[in-house]
This record gives structure tokens, C-alpha cells and sequence, in this order.
């Protein structure tokens, strides 16, 4: 039997394994991976194509189909597959999505999960008996979304690039390939994923998948000193959203024997970066009463994430366990290069924390998942600046003095902001204002840099 036409061979092995891809020389142990595939949102086997990619072929002959069909009979209950014949000598499987969730094989239970097939255990299998027929949001279709009028090829472009995939094929095969759209007829439907990746304005249909990032003056939420409503699809949130922690997190000069100075920050970007990605990835999307926040205290950061933790797993299981809320969101994350592994974030976070003597993180998980991160715990008598109040020093060293209105044009914010920054440094005894009125001046005191 030959399965309906789809996107050429070349197209898919470039791609690589992933969350519905994988490549298999030949048929030992296919069962797991039919199970898996059809315990999660199903996928394909490509036979005859080693790890790497690269086709090594295998004899397309009626023998080979008919084993194929005999071990998925096998599998209880049996999982329907599909074949088609490819011309470089390849057999592709396509596995649907179980009706009958948990399906098993003579081993056990497996599940996909991005590009690895894993045993499930007890209580994992009873999860998905719970959960059986349950839709993922990612995996859904946008009924509103039109391509190709809401449609942003250049995101299409970028992602490909990130994720070195090399094509020639036209963009509904592209789109069709990594899931994120299916064609009925002659229209493509966008799902989730699609939508939040690769439309023109993806908080047109999807009004709560922002970030709201925001600095306090101090431990509360009274004075707010800067804030960023974060827009636009998830690769370009999660970098202005580190653009705006990079911006409103201290940093020192430390000397150092080399040319150049090291520099020692209040918090381990990687850990940051880990956080604003798993609140991207793994955020509970049906959960569209409120959004992510970041909120950057005096002594903390917090990075709040809307619905909690996915039924079944605890606070105290996060880093030896991996369940995947979107699963198409984090294949996507994956496959541009955003996570180096499922379900490593956690112990990178915490390392990262340990190399740059911050205490541990906390967690708490209620209707909103929150990781609280503390500052490094610096020596007395060592200022801490922020990225903007480095600026105005560095200028004020060099300059002598600066007026509200220079500093607002030099950091490119409005007056305001900028005099609560030269407030911050005169309350830390780094400047002081002197002159009234339209000659007020703001000099420095003493010199950070030499700190």
C-alpha cells in the first residue's frame, strides 16, 4: 500500500529525528517505535536511513511490508500503519495517533519524546490512560489563522537557518513536514505551534502568548522602573526578553591578570535564558486568563508561568522526569537549537547558579509556576551597577557631568527613566546633583570601574 503524497525524502532527512521522525537501518526493534509513536501524537520510521541522515537503503520487496505489517499486528493493540516506497530505497512507516491509548510490544510500554523513544513506567502509563484522547493546544488547529495572508515566510526563513535545514521545496511542504500545518483539499490549516512560530502577529489569535517583563525600584511591586510588553513569535520573545534582563541586572568590572576585564554578573544569564525558555515551551496555553511574567526586584527575579505543572508530576520529580505539555512547541525549540537536550534545563539552571555562587533556586507550583532566583552574594564595599547605570558612569568618567536630558538621549529612554537611574547611582553615593533648575548637572563621585 502506498501512503497519500507528502514532502519529498530529502526535504524530511534533513530535517532529522525529532519528536514524529525516525530513522532506522533495519527492522530490529520496531516495535517500540511504533508504540511510541502511537502513544504520542504519531509519526514515521524511515528504513534504511542510518542516524546520521544519510540513506543506506534496504530492499523494497513484498517480504519486507509484510513483516512490517505483522509486527504492528503484533503490538497490543495492534497500531494501523501506513507504507509508501521511495525511490532511493527507502521504506517509509506512517503511524497515526493510538485511538486506544496505551498501546505496548513485547518489551513494554514506550512513548515518543522529541527525538528519543523512552519506557514508560507505572505511573506514567496510567497518565496516559488518564489522559487518552486529550488534545495538546499546540497540536490543535487555528480556525481564524489564513495562509497565506497571515502568513510571515521570513520567520519560516530564519527558523531554517536556526535549524540548519537546507530545502528547495515549497512552503506548505515545509510547514506540512514540521507539523505545524496540515493540508485539507487545497487549504492549509495552521495548528497552535504554527501560529505562535510563523504568523505575521501571533498575539492576534493567541491575545495572552506575551511576556511581561518588568523592574522594581525595590522588594514590592510599588515603583516600577522599567517594564516590556514582549511580542511577536516565541524565538523573538525569548531574545528581548534576555535584552531587557541583560538591561536591568548588575554587572562589575573585575581586574583581572588578562588585557580586557571580566565581568561578574548578579545573575548566571544561562540560568535566565533556561527559565524564559521553559516558561515559553511548557506554559499551559488552554490557561489564557494571564501570561508569563518576569519581575526583576531588588534582591530577586521571579519568572511566573500561567497553569502550573502537567497532571502527575510534582515539584520534587522536575529533573529526573520529563513530560512535555507542547509537545510540537518544545520539538520546535529543539530543533533551532533553543534547548540542547529535553529535559536538561533544570540541572543546567542549577549549575549554573552553583559556578556563580547564587543559592539555589526555589519552586513553587500552584495554578502558576514560579522559579525564584536570589542574587550572588557579593563582598561589601563593591558596587553593582545595572547595564544602564554602567553607561552613565562610563560617560559621566569620561564627560564630567551629564544633564537629564543627555543621559535620557545616551540610553535612549525617556527623561523619566533616566533620572530614576541617576537617582539610583546618588542614592548609592556614586553621583551627585548639583545646580537647580535648567543647570542642574549630574557628576560622578567615584569611579566604578576601578572597583
Amino acid at each position: 500500500m502506498s501512503a497519500a503524497s507528502g514532502p519529498d525524502l530529502s526535504l524530511l532527512l534533513a530535517e532529522g529525528e525529532g519528536q514524529r521522525i525516525e530513522f532506522k537501518e533495519r527492522l530490529s526493534r520496531l516495535d517500540r517505535e511504533l508504540v511510541a509513536f502511537a502513544n504520542a501524537a504519531g509519526g514515521a520510521v524511515f528504513l534504511g536511513v542510518d542516524d546520521q541522515g544519510r540513506v543506506v537503503g534496504i530492499e523494497l520487496n513484498n517480504e519486507l511490508k509484510s513483516r512490517v505489517h505483522d509486527i504492528a499486528r503484533n503490538c497490543d493493540p495492534p497500531v494501523p500503519v501506513t507504507l509508501r516506497n521511495h525511490r532511493e530505497g527507502v521504506l517509509e512507516i506512517r503511524i497515526a495517533e493510538g485511538s486506544h491509548k496505551p498501546h505496548q510490544c513485547r518489551e513494554g510500554f514506550f512513548l515518543r519524546n522529541g527525538p528519543n523513544t523512552q519506557k514508560l513506567t507505572r505511573d506514567e502509563i496510567v497518565q496516559i490512560v488518564l489522559v487518552s484522547g486529550a488534545h495538546h493546544f499546540d497540536e490543535t488547529i487555528n480556525e481564524r489563522f489564513r495562509f497565506p495572508h497571515d502568513f510571515a515566510p521570513e520567520k519560516l526563513s530564519r527558523f531554517l537557518e536556526l535549524a540548519e535545514i537546507e530545502h528547495r521545496a515549497d512552503p506548505q511542504s515545509i510547514l506540512a513536514s514540521l507539523d505545524v500545518a496540515e493540508l485539507e483539499g487545497t487549504t492549509l490549516r495552521f495548528r497552535q505551534a504554527g501560529v505562535l512560530f510563523f504568523a505575521k502577529e501571533p498575539q492576534r489569535f493567541l491575545k495572552e502568548s506575551h511576556i511581561s517583563a518588568i523592574r522594581y525600584e525595590g522588594t514590592d511591586r510599588f515603583s516600577v522602573l522599567d517594564r516590556a510588553e514582549v511580542t511577536g513569535d516565541p524565538l523573538a520573545m525569548i531574545e528581548e526578553t534576555l535584552t531587557f534582563i541583560r538591561r536591568n541586572t548588575r554587572v562589575r568590572q573585575v581586574v583581572t591578570a588578562e588585557a580586557r576585564h571580566a565581568e561578574v554578573r548578579e545573575y548566571p544569564l544561562i540560568a535566565l535564558r533556561e527559565a524564559v525558555i521553559n516558561a515559553v515551551m511548557h506554559r499551559d496555553y488552554y490557561y489564557d486568563a494571564s501570561h508569563i511574567y518576569v519581575h526583576i526586584f531588588s534582591d530577586r527575579i521571579e519568572v511566573e508561568t500561567p497553569g502550573g505543572l502537567p497532571h502527575g508530576l510534582r515539584v520534587e520529580d522536575l529533573g529526573s522526569r520529563r513530560v512535555r505539555r507542547n509537545r510540537t512547541i518544545a520539538d520546535l525549540l529543539f530543533r533551532a537549537k533553543y534547548v540542547e537536550r529535553i529535559g536538561s534545563g533544570i540541572q543546567r539552571m542549577q549549575r549554573a547558579l552553583e559556578d556563580n555562587a547564587n543559592p539555589p533556586m526555589e519552586i513553587s507550583a500552584s495554578n502558576f509556576f514560579v522559579v525564584k532566583f536570589h542574587p550572588r552574594v557579593e563582598q561589601t564595599g563593591i558596587m553593582a551597577l545595572t547595564a544602564r547605570q554602567g553607561e552613565l558612569c562610563r560617560h559621566l568618567s569620561d564627560r564630567g557631568a551629564l544633564t537629564k536630558s543627555e543621559a535620557s538621549r545616551l540610553l535612549g529612554v525617556s527623561g523619566d527613566t533616566a533620572l530614576r537611574e541617576l537617582q539610583a547611582l546618588m542614592r548609592a553615593g556614586v553621583v551627585e546633583r548639583r545646580g537647580v533648575g535648567r543647570a542642574t548637572r549630574y557628576v560622578l563621585v567615584r569611579d566604578t570601574r576601578q572597583q
